[in-house]
């Protein structure tokens, strides 16, 4: 300030301006945060990190439990730690169905136990409107930022961008061209020949028809693509505060569900299970998302590569949509400011192109956050990819409405009368209906 009178001594005045040296220095990648903190006296300062010690800070994902996906991950964060001598990353997080909750206690808890985190699309609605996620769009290229795609929309509060996508995922009808081959099925185009195709694929025990994920212990993973057998008829789960629960197209979406259990599942199986026996052969479809396939990119299992044999069908019902879910990475706004810096550098450094595109192409996903994030050549040597290519794109907010703010809570309140559908065989109107009064509940409750 012009009227403070206070000298500084020449070590500071070095200090200072190594600081400004180095924020000028990694200005390339867009960070202009590394020299915000301040000594007792006022001089701005570089992170410790930039001073000679070397930061650790913390990365947050469900991805070190998805095989392929954390193989990825783990091969760009050392080509990252290769590349300088500053940062290192860590791991930490949990499996998917437990991901949402124990990152929301932390919350509640007072922090976030980790710098960097990535979030589902309903969980980052939830963290932007808690505060918990720093404007990052200084840590990017100005190019990066400016050509994000329209899906970022929802992570923008202020003029800020508050995370960027590290995963896109769509669905699709994902499946093993050798069993339909083997049993002389044709890739369906209408329900009722999805159904028929499903029936003649499955041949209990030892080969499935179709699986998705259905046991009580998994209902965030059960919930999480419960949500797209809805849409098959062209249904919403909640228009705005509203629960839509018991309409004929949710009712209809659970039925067909409940249909392909009776016909077509490995009843009792969960994703860990499941996911070995798709590898080794045993399970012919998924109604599953697209990043799932690097899963069984390396599989190999018993000596079958089912990898060479996935394939992707047009959506078969009329509506032709699907969800199509995009995952944002964010830096926690409650960590300090040198951890803020250093998960900044690793940022600016992961969506630079030529790096972006490595991480895409090791975990087999096909929808960049930016255009010059994937290649062309690529895109076409994917065989299993055109399937995924035809359905027409739907978000979780169209879908779930205000209630996005309150997604697992919904979700668990219609997995839990989804139950007694499938073990039960209590008629979907009448579980449907029990469903929609105690979302009504819970929308009194959320939304007073």
């Amino acid at each position: 300030m012009a009227n403070d009178k206070k000298s500084i001594s020449r070590r500071e005045f070095l200090k200072a301006s190594a600081a400004a040296a180095a924020a000028a220095g990694l200005s390339s990648v867009g960070n202009k945060a590394f020299a915000a903190s301040l000594t007792d006296s006022g001089v701005r300062k570089a992170p410790a990190f930039l001073q000679g010690a070397k930061k650790t800070i913390k990365m947050m994902t469900w991805f070190w439990q998805e095989p392929g996906r954390n193989q990825a991950w783990r091969d760009m964060i050392k080509l990252f730690h290769d590349s300088q001598n500053d940062v290192r990353i860590e791991e930490t997080g949990w499996a998917f169905d437990d991901y949402t909750n124990n990152i929301l206690i932390q919350v509640k808890s007072g922090k976030i136990d980790a710098d960097l985190f990535t979030n589902t699309p309903d969980l980052a609605v939830r963290m932007i409107a808690a505060n918990q996620m720093e404007p990052i769009e200084d840590a990017l290229d100005p190019e990066v930022v400016k050509t994000l795609s329209k899906a970022h929309d929802f992570l923008r509060k202020d003029g800020h961008l508050l995370g960027i996508d590290c995963v896109t995922v769509k669905f699709g009808l994902l499946y093993n061209q050798a069993l339909l081959d083997k049993e002389k099925v044709a890739i369906p185009t209408t329900i009722d020949e999805w159904v028929a195709g499903v029936k003649t694929l499955t041949h209990r025990p030892n080969q499935f028809g179709i699986y998705a994920p259905h046991v009580p212990s998994a209902p965030d993973a059960t919930w999480f693509q419960l949500q797209q057998w809805a849409t098959i008829y062209d249904g919403i789960w909640a228009k705005g505060k509203t629960p839509q629960i018991n309409t004929e197209p949710i009712i209809n979406g659970v039925k067909l569900f409940k249909t392909m259990y009776d016909v077509g599942f490995p009843q009792g199986t969960d994703d860990p299970t499941a996911t070995r026996l798709y590898g080794t052969g045993k399970i012919a479809e998924m109604l599953i998302v697209s990043a799932a396939v690097g899963a069984w990119k390396a599989s190999g299992a018993d000596g079958y590569n089912v990898y060479e044999s996935l394939r992707s069908a047009p959506p078969p019902w009329p509506s032709k949509k699907v969800i199509t879910r995009i995952h944002p990475i964010a830096v926690n706004a409650n960590t300090d400011a040198d951890a803020k810096a250093a998960a900044k550098t690793f940022l600016g450094w992961l969506y630079k192109p030529a790096n972006y595109q490595q991480l895409l192409e090791k975990a087999l996903d096909v929808v960049p956050a930016f255009p010059a994030g994937i290649r062309k050549e690529y895109l076409d040597s994917l065989k299993w990819l055109p399937g995924y290519q035809a359905g027409v794109d739907i978000t979780p907010p169209e879908v779930m409405g205000d209630f996005i703010l309150y997604n697992s809570e919904f979700g668990k309140i219609v997995v839990d009368h989804l139950q007694e559908v499938l073990t039960a065989n209590r008629p979907a109107e009448e579980a449907m209906a029990d469903a929609q009064k105690e979302a009504e509940a819970l929308g009194q409750r959320v939304f007073a």
